[in-house]
């Protein structure tokens, strides 16, 4: 069983009793329309939704979502602003994975390693997209390769790129570090994430021990329709909606790294779940900045990214849910996180800017007990059992 197989079967066949967190409300799939590879149109999500607030017009009283969060937009952007990091930073990194993409390119064009292959290079990732943070201090391309990669033959690569950059640039002091991904380009200030792929196709002829894992060749793979998928959006949509956009996401990756709860999400799953929660409001509307940063955590806290539930397809590959690399372990951890921070949304203003990160505790509310306003919050049970879904999953 492959890993794309192999997670398919384990996230989306798996039945739901026993780990229940969250209910459908009803069943609504939407057309979507759209094909891998390609600059993609605005994708309408394919979603049985779990409950939304922010769509549920017949709220119960005393749930509705507070008509204060558009208040908060402007403290959103600038947070982002904050999070930022600066034109000198980005410009410096920016130049180096340039340098890295034209060692690669040297190699692509001279194909001095027979048993490498590079056949596609491609800039991906947060410098791409203009969603860095200060925490983003390296910058990611993608190398396809015609041959399968070796341990072996990813060191020869990393090896090969220091060397033209060295050819081009004699002051190069860059060293080449192999990781599971593919390897690190290192200098005194900057780093290159290479990250490794192969086509889908040739997936199910790696070797175990032999080659690089397949989980991380294939997420890889999937980084390029990311960014492709990043780059119809923004031609798409206005201006002003990617401005906000990148900043709603900018904001999400600053909360992601404080709580650990929410650290198993992948970076293009919190992209995607921020888009949705922006642009799919009621009639399929775009709602407020503020309203979305909050209902981010209530879908998750629903339980849209448990095993059976209401699921959103990932538009860069129909096959797959969006958070399907996720274990059950990790999904259970999400949903227990969220549902805390719901929880501190509903102490008001207060709550909103602990979890923004603008006011209050720097602590890590998914895993302490504290005091709002005379009620305690704590972090949530676990429903996952080790075992508990094996008799679901055959």
């Amino acid at each position: 069983m492959n890993f794309l197989s192999g997670y398919e079967s384990q996230m989306v066949h798996a039945n739901r009793p026993n780990f229940r967190r969250g209910g459908p409300r009803g069943m609504n799939p939407m057309n979507m329309g759209m094909r891998e590879m390609n600059f993609f149109p605005v994708p309408v999500p394919l979603v049985r939704t779990v409950y939304d607030y922010t769509l549920d017009s017949t709220n119960l009283e005393g749930t509705k979502n507070s008509t204060n969060d558009p208040k908060f937009d402007k403290e959103i952007i600038e947070r982002a602003a904050n999070l930022t990091p600066s034109v000198e930073v980005r410009t410096r990194i920016h130049q180096y994975a340039q340098k890295v993409m034209a060692a690669l390119e040297k190699e692509k064009n001279e194909q001095t390693l027979s048993e490498v292959g590079v056949s596609r290079i491609q800039h991906v990732g947060s410098f791409v997209t203009d969603t860095t943070t200060h925490s983003s201090d390296k910058s990611d391309i993608v190398v396809e390769l015609s041959k399968l990669p070796s341990y072996e033959t990813v060191g020869e690569l990393g090896q090969k790129i220091v060397e033209n950059m060295k050819i081009a640039d004699p002051k190069e002091t860059g060293e080449p570090l192999q990781m599971p991904y593919g390897c690190l380009i290192t200098s005194h200030n900057c780093r290159v994430r290479v990250l490794v792929t192969i086509s889908v196709q040739d997936s199910s002829r790696l070797e175990p021990g032999l080659h690089l894992d397949e989980k991380p060749l294939m997420l890889n793979c999937f980084a390029v329709r990311h960014v492709q998928w990043f780059h119809g959006m923004s031609q798409n949509m206005s201006q002003e909606f990617v401005k906000e956009y990148q900043s709603l996401v900018r904001v999400l990756k600053d909360v992601r790294s404080r709580y650990i709860c929410l650290k198993p999400m992948s970076v293009w799953t919190l992209q995607y779940l921020a888009f949705y929660c922006l642009n799919y409001g009621p009639n399929r509307t775009k709602v407020s900045l503020g309203t979305a940063f909050r209902r981010f955590f209530e879908i998750i806290a629903a339980g849209i990214l448990l095993p059976k539930a209401p699921i959103i397809i990932d538009p860069t590959s129909q096959n797959h849910r969006i958070g399907f690399d996720l274990t059950l372990p990790e999904m259970d951890t999400l949903c227990m996180g969220a549902q805390t921070l719901v929880r501190t949304f509903a102490t008001g203003d207060e709550g909103y800017r602990t979890i923004l990160g603008t006011h209050g505790t720097p602590a890590d509310l998914t895993v302490i007990n504290l005091t709002w306003k005379g009620i305690e919050i704590g972090p949530s049970l676990e429903a996952y059992k080790e075992g508990c879904m094996d008799r679901f999953s055959s």
